[in-house]
């Protein structure tokens, strides 16, 4: 009963703390989606040069179960599955328009000799 007097009588003061945390929260979010974004091309990249074209459930399947052993406690908090997911699917678009841009990419994701020759000339 005493809490509810407390609040009662300081609603304002609990709405701006409570405020201020929803924007810690959304301003820590932000800040790692970014990260995770380039997490998640590393990711992206790399499950496409090992599984190679076709087996795009293997490689959803693999970018996810490697994130989520990456991914910090306090992020699984903030994060749901399915913001995982869609994330996931950004960067699976995002990455295949730089693929398509970078020759250099595409040698890579072949794994071909070639790509060890222009990594040797860059």
């Amino acid at each position: 009963m005493a809490i509810l007097n407390f609040l009662l009588a300081n609603w304002d003061s609990v709405l701006v703390v409570i405020g201020f945390i929803v924007l810690i929260v959304v301003l820590v979010k932000r800040g790692e989606v970014k990260i995770l974004n380039n997490i998640l091309y590393r990711l992206v990249t790399q499950a496409e040069k090992e599984y190679g074209a076709g087996t795009g459930e293997l490689k959803y399947a693999a970018v996810s179960d490697w994130i989520y052993e990456r991914l910090p406690a306090i992020l699984k908090f903030l994060f749901t599955s399915k913001d995982i997911d869609k994330m996931i699917e950004t960067a699976l678009e995002a990455a295949k328009k730089k693929w398509e841009q970078n020759e250099n990419m595409k040698l890579y994701i072949s794994g071909s000799e070639q790509a060890q020759q222009a990594k040797e000339i860059n």
